[in-house]
């Protein structure tokens, strides 16, 4: 039961990930940080701040979005697992088993 244990003790958390550098994900991010920047600083004072409220609803949408995903996942491993040690459904009988 390690897994439990680290849970337990707060040491899994399967959002914290990193990225490889180099990767396609990694050179879009920076693609996006740069046009971040200078879109910000083209913006007026007022303009930024909403744009700055809006990044960070759209953070906030994209986290609610990410753990209604791991939570889905999940179920749905759970639903896998539960299938396929309790389930005793099958389209054959099976002969080798005592019914007693």
């Amino acid at each position: 039961m390690k897994i439990l244990e680290e849970l337990w003790y707060g040491n899994v958390s399967p959002g914290e990930r990193s990225m490889e550098k180099g990767s396609r994900i990694q050179k879009q991010m920076q693609k996006q940080c740069v046009l971040e920047s200078k879109l910000t600083e083209s913006l007026a004072e007022e303009q930024r701040l909403n744009f700055e409220q809006y990044l960070s609803l759209a953070a906030d949408i994209l986290d609610a979005n990410c753990l209604d995903s791991f939570i889905t996942g999940f179920r749905l491993c759970a639903q896998f697992t539960h299938e396929a040690f309790i389930e005793t459904d099958a389209p054959f009988a099976n002969l080798t088993m005592d019914k007693n």
